[in-house]
């Protein structure tokens, strides 16, 4: 029997048979937080075992997302101040959810919340 709060992994969890069902396999995730400034930074690594990725702009600073690094402000993917998202899955979005993504913010040192859900 289980309790509140105790984690389950494998063919006892709901989550898990629908992840093995949609992803092929079983997945875990990771999360991290990343300081983006006003020059190109990194903000997640290619992962080919990434099917899921969501970014959080936690920052009161606008940030701009691009899959290159010579991302620009005001020239990717806007990330808006506060409380911006940008959501990417495998089924949507095919090969990119796997990709490098840069980011440039409007002023310095703005944190995003990032997590990623992985095949294992």
């Amino acid at each position: 029997m289980t309790r509140p709060g105790d984690y389950i992994r494998g063919a006892d969890s709901v989550a898990s048979r629908f992840s093995i069902s949609r992803f092929g396999g079983p997945t875990t995730y990771r999360t991290s937080t990343v300081s983006v400034g006003i020059t190109a930074t990194r903000i997640v690594g290619n992962n080919p075992r990434r099917v899921q990725l969501t970014i959080f702009n936690r920052s009161a600073n606008s940030i701009d997302l691009d899959y290159v690094s010579s991302v620009t402000a005001n020239g990717g993917i806007p990330l808006s101040a506060s409380s911006g998202v940008a959501t990417s899955t495998i089924e949507d979005d095919g090969e990119t959810v796997v990709a490098e993504i840069y980011g440039i913010s409007s002023a310095a040192s703005s944190s995003v919340f990032i997590l990623e859900v992985l095949r294992v």
